[in-house]
């Protein structure tokens, strides 16, 4: 895994982190799961068991609907905040609290900030399915020494050793990004595409 910046090749992710920002600027927040916003989901899953939390993360968005960025959106990839994944505003249709890998991804990343959990231990991953040879979203989360996966496909928080049909293409968080290369082989000067997609089929 090889360290590189800037994060600005990806598009979609730098445009999440500006969006957020606008977000709070108008004090928009999550109602969904919980009608108190972010300031009840908080106090209800704050622990002092880091493990805890993220099994109870990765519980609470899972449970919210996967639909396909094509049906839901009518495009193929777009890449929405947590406010936008689970509180509709006026140009989302009522009541629709759903999203595809990657919103589940970044919304889980944003509730573990919430929650304590530093910007060292978060990365959004962007992986390929070898099962259904697919590329899928995913969060990482480094801490005690593993790194851990909150993924909407999987119900339980495993360690990233323990999840064999995912091949790492690349690792990002707000500061950096982390490319994947095989033991032995220098990283490609250019990088993965800048748009930073998880493709098809997540």
């Amino acid at each position: 895994m090889v360290q590189q910046q800037p994060i600005e090749k990806f598009p979609k992710w730098t445009g999440i982190l500006a969006e957020v920002q606008q977000e709070l600027a108008k004090k928009a927040d999550i109602n969904a799961p919980y009608a108190g916003g972010w300031d009840e989901f908080v106090q209800k899953n704050r622990s002092a068991d880091k493990l805890e939390m993220m099994k109870k993360v990765n519980e609470t968005f899972n449970s919210m609907r996967y639909v396909p960025d094509q049906k839901n959106w009518g495009v193929p990839d777009l890449w929405n905040t947590p406010v936008q994944f689970t509180q509709p505003p006026d140009y989302v249709v009522p009541g629709r609290v759903s999203g595809d890998c990657e919103d589940h991804a970044i919304a889980k990343y944003y509730a573990l900030q919430k929650l304590g959990f530093t910007q060292d231990e978060l990365r959004i991953l962007v992986v390929k399915d070898l099962n259904l040879g697919v590329g899928h979203c995913i969060l990482g989360v480094i801490t005690a020494g593993q790194c851990f996966i909150l993924d909407n496909q999987i119900k339980s928080v495993w360690t990233a050793d323990k999840i064999q049909h995912y091949k790492p293409i690349y690792a990002i968080n707000e500061t950096a990004w982390w490319q994947f290369v095989p033991a032995g082989q220098a990283a490609p000067a250019a990088g993965p595409a800048a748009g930073g997609g998880a493709g098809q089929g997540d």
